[in-house]
């Protein structure tokens, strides 16, 4: 039997930076309302009718722009000095503009579309301190998720943290009175500020944002770029807007289907194989002592420590900083090891019962916000009945360090509004770019192909791929040779590479 959950030193247990993907599936506690007319979901859909597929809009410099303004105290630092940061909104998203001194005034921006896991703010100066390739082409705006600056961000109470951190405690049972309880309280924590708009914040809101910047700019189409999760709000779009889409690109987008089962297991694949891939290839100094056994080892005993009473970090919350370490990977040939390489050689070092800083600063970074489990929560339209999570959970427990956790987080989202199934639309008169690397931590491993399945399924007729030989996310803030793609195509979609290999 496992144990209770007892008291921590971070207790702010969101499991934040995967919960979006991993988490959130029901159980028959207070009964989630079904999303009706209320849900965004059901507000788009354009280019439904028998007319057939929309032109592509061109590509245009605005019209008109937003009032962007000095980013102030705002926390935009890394940007390199031939680029200027201004910041505004995109709808109800924070957004920043970025360009550079060679960024031609008359270039058409690109909407570069962060995730609910990554702020925009940390997100834009990694965009240019990477290579400033993208920018000096054209303008970037970086859109934030619907939400970070509101009630969805800070929404979890102290209390339904510490319920959701202790998840994959031992002696956590998914079908308790007393967890059902707890995780009611948890959503409601939430619920009772948005007041009927929890529905709001899932990748469909989210592109609603996105539209409201196109008709401020009063331009044809959008030319857009989703990172991670963000690229869920990019397929909403593609699938409600459909032709109001020029250009799209997708950097190692994760599942978008709202089936949890399905995508706890990318997600279960993809941590395990990159777990391993990174142990077997990182041999700088920064990736923490001994072989790869020894290094997948030493992660394993760290989340099984966690799991136990009085655990500095909890399990459910030390397996996110893990995963989320593991979506930042440097890869071979760049020339400095990637705050993810360093927290995982961290903990690896580290001896029982400590924490190094860098860990302990990721769990903090990881637990500031609620909007990971609001948006995350609010796109899972096919959830695990509770009776499947004690199955996947004895099922899983075979694949450590991550498998009994992920199950345990199933949960997470149970009595959490259920929204409407969004299908999936992608017109075919649209350039697409998919890149990704080999394992990532909420996609999967070995991805790319599926997913280029899945958008020629939707209506793609033109998607081109990059795969970058290295485990990880975000692969163009990784790659030089993935930016140089990426730039290529935009400048002309249709003369880039259909397939293009860049080396770890």
């Amino acid at each position: 039997m496992r144990h209770t959950r007892a008291g921590r030193l971070v207790t702010a247990g969101l499991t934040v930076l995967f919960l979006a993907a991993t988490s959130c599936a029901p159980l028959p506690a207070t009964g989630p309302r079904l999303a009706t007319g209320d849900d965004p979901r059901s507000n788009g859909g354009t280019g439904t009718d028998d007319s057939g597929p929309p032109e592509r809009p061109e590509w245009l410099a605005p019209e008109s722009e937003p009032e962007w303004v000095n980013c102030g105290d705002r926390g935009i630092s890394g940007i390199p000095d031939t680029v200027t940061a201004r910041c505004g909104l995109a709808g109800q998203s924070p957004s920043i503009r970025l360009s550079s001194t060679a960024t031609p005034d008359d270039a058409a921006p690109l909407v570069v579309v962060a995730g609910p896991e990554t702020p925009a703010s940390e997100l834009a100066p990694r965009l240019v301190s990477s290579g400033t390739e993208l920018v000096d082409s054209r303008p970037l705006v970086v859109v934030d998720h619907r939400g970070r600056t509101d009630a969805a961000g800070a929404c979890l109470t102290f209390a339904a943290r510490r319920t959701l951190d202790g998840l994959a405690d031992a002696g956590a049972d998914p079908g308790s009175p007393e967890l059902r309880g707890e995780l009611a309280d948890a959503s409601q924590s939430c619920t009772d500020e948005l007041q009927g708009r929890e529905l709001d914040y899932g990748a469909v809101g989210a592109a609603q944002d996105l539209e409201v910047l196109r008709q401020h700019w009063d331009v044809p189409g959008l030319a857009i770029l989703g990172i991670g999760a963000g690229a869920q709000t990019a397929l909403a779009y593609s699938s409600t807007h459909p032709d109001r889409l020029s250009v799209l690109a997708l950097d190692s987008p994760a599942p978008d289907d709202g089936d949890q089962e399905g995508t706890a297991r990318a997600a279960l694949a993809g941590s395990d194989a990159a777990l391993r891939l990174w142990a077997s290839s990182c041999t700088r100094p920064e990736c923490g002592p001994g072989d790869a056994d020894q290094k997948v080892e030493a992660v394993s005993a760290a989340l099984d420590r966690a799991q136990e009473p009085l655990a500095d970090i909890p399990a459910a919350l030390l397996s996110d900083v893990v995963r989320s370490a593991l979506g930042d990977l440097s890869g071979a040939s760049a020339p400095e090891p990637s705050g993810g390489d360093i927290i995982l050689g961290d903990l690896i070092a580290a001896g029982p019962g400590e924490t190094p800083e860098s860990v302990r600063g990721r769990a903090e970074t990881l637990s500031r916000s609620s909007l990971p489990y609001v948006a995350g929560c609010s796109d899972l339209s096919q959830r695990v009945p509770v009776s499947r999570v004690d199955e996947l959970e004895a099922e899983w427990a075979d694949t450590p360090p991550f498998g009994e956790i992920l199950a345990a987080q199933l949960s997470a989202c149970s009595t959490w509004p259920v929204p409407a199934p969004m299908p999936l639309q992608v017109p075919p008169t649209v350039p697409i770019l998919l890149l990704a690397g080999i394992a990532d931590p909420v996609a999967g491993a070995a991805y790319l192909e599926p997913t280029a399945g899945r958008l020629t399924a939707a209506g793609a007729t033109e998607v081109r791929t990059v795969s970058w030989g290295a485990p990880g996310s975000a692969v163009m803030l990784h790659s030089g040779c993935a930016r140089e793609a990426v730039t290529t195509f935009l400048d002309d979609p249709a003369a880039a590479e259909k397939s293009t290999a860049c080396p770890s």
